[in-house]
């Protein structure tokens, strides 16, 4: 009879790319109409955790008229999951050191790269989770915030008319070209 047992035995692994996760940071937004639209463009872009720094004269436990009904009004299990942090630099830590996501700030600054050439970056694990954190209405972001972003981000803009966009505009158009990102990464 002829042995059946095999002559070489190979372990071969692969690797499953993960889909790089979407965070939102809210911190020194100036108006709850603001707020309230973050919220919303995060939910619909693919974030479902966003983590709020100070923001105290918003509620976002859901008792009154500050969180958009739409998100309140979902099941439980597709909640937008909001964690809030009394200061920026908890929130940064939690974000960085227990998400493990990088931070990326959305604002005109010299190394900022242009958002439609996909510039969201991959950790030296793999991991390209990513928080963006924008600016605030009027004065952009404060020096906390510029100093805890690992990387920037900014949008061209070719008229004349004025030097930003509205923060939750700004904001979707990141999250959008981050979105098409992350599933291209995925293929790759």
């Amino acid at each position: 009879t002829k042995s059946c047992a095999p002559t070489e035995i190979r372990e071969i692994t692969t690797t499953i790319k993960q889909r790089p996760k979407l965070y939102l940071i809210i911190a020194n937004i100036s108006k709850p109409s603001n707020i309230k639209k973050l919220l919303l463009s995060s939910f619909a872009f693919g974030c479902r955790t966003v983590f709020v720094a100070g923001q105290k004269k918003f509620d976002f436990d859901g008792n009154n008229n500050d969180l958009p009904q739409s998100l309140l009004n979902l099941p439980p299990n597709d909640r937008l999951k909001i964690v809030q942090f009394e200061k920026l630099s908890d929130c940064i830590h939690h974000v960085k050191h227990v998400m493990g996501a990088r931070v990326c700030g959305v604002e005109i600054v010299e190394d900022a790269q242009d958002v439609q050439n996909d510039p969201f970056e991959i950790n030296s694990d793999g991991n390209g989770d990513t928080a963006i954190m924008m600016g605030n209405e009027g004065s952009g972001m404060n020096r906390r915030q510029l100093e805890s972003c690992d990387y920037f981000v900014r949008i061209s803009q070719f008229g004349s008319g004025t030097a930003s966009l509205n923060v939750y505009i700004a904001a979707s158009i990141v999250m959008h070209r981050f979105h098409h990102w992350s599933r291209e990464y995925v293929k790759s």
